[in-house]
């Protein structure tokens, strides 16, 4: 259960930091590198080789071509000739974790992924509203092969490309009655977490409280979790919230649906 739990708490983190409207990223976001892309010119540089000058150059093009089309997402490589590390590196710049404040934006962009999205529950509770809503697009380590491979043959040291991504590694839905919450989340999980867990879990935030007793309070809710062939899928809900498990699990049957 120690690597379930894992799992669990990482949900709850991620699902807290989207309420506050920040999804996880990756190390380099997509929104830094843009900006500092484009506010090189006002920062007073340092002695720069050829390879930061030609990867400076690349990024502020794609920051011109996402000024126009905000919504793509596009890979860069840098060799290791360029590092000057070990290994190369590869990042994103763009939207790849899309926000929505409205369900039918969010609907819109679901419905071109494939594979496994959210929707929301047939039988949604009385009073609950749609917040917001978050996808997590692609890792930029899932085209580090890819991105190296057509970079040696093309014999590019620094080389980049659109990307049009069609499926989710998260998402989240969020809901409100009043003071209450509601969060769906949908997470892909790494192929080589062994997961164990059969059928419904649930866990109440007086549970979670006793079982773990310096877990911060901000992860101490109520909790139903369940796990489908590589995927995690959590209903989190506020500690005061009536919704019981029966009703939880009563949401999770509609919630999920598979895109061809």
């Amino acid at each position: 259960m120690k690597n379930t739990t894992k799992l669990v708490i990482a949900t709850l983190s991620s699902i807290l930091l989207f309420s506050s409207m920040n999804l996880a990223v990756e190390a380099a976001s997509t929104q830094s590198v843009s900006d500092r892309a484009v506010k090189t010119a006002a920062v007073k540089p340092k002695a720069e080789n050829e390879g930061e000058k030609l990867e400076k150059e690349e990024q502020a093009r794609i920051a011109e071509l996402l000024e126009k089309n905000p919504d793509d997402t596009y890979m860069v490589y840098v060799s290791n000739e360029v590092t000057k590390q070990k290994k190369a590196k590869v990042y994103s710049m763009g939207n790849s974790f899309p926000k929505f404040d409205t369900y039918k934006d969010y609907q819109k962009k679901a419905s071109t992924l494939k594979d496994t999205v959210l929707k929301q529950p047939a039988d949604l509770p009385e009073g609950y509203q749609f917040v917001t809503a978050g996808i997590t697009g692609p890792y930029s380590t899932e085209y580090t092969k890819e991105m190296e491979a057509e970079a040696k043959k093309l014999g590019k040291k620094i080389y980049s490309k659109k990307i049009n991504w069609t499926r989710a590694n998260g998402i989240v839905l969020e809901y409100a009655n009043g003071e209450n919450q509601l969060f769906l989340e949908y997470k892909r999980l790494d192929p080589k977490q062994p997961v164990k867990q059969k059928g419904y879990v649930y866990e109440s935030a007086e549970e979670v409280r006793k079982k773990y007793p310096k877990l911060g309070v901000e992860y101490t809710n109520n909790t139903l979790y369940w796990f489908e062939k590589g995927k995690q899928f959590t209903i989190v809900t506020n500690p005061d919230n009536p919704l019981t498990k029966e009703d939880l699990i009563k949401l999770a049957k509609t919630m999920v649906l598979s895109n061809k």
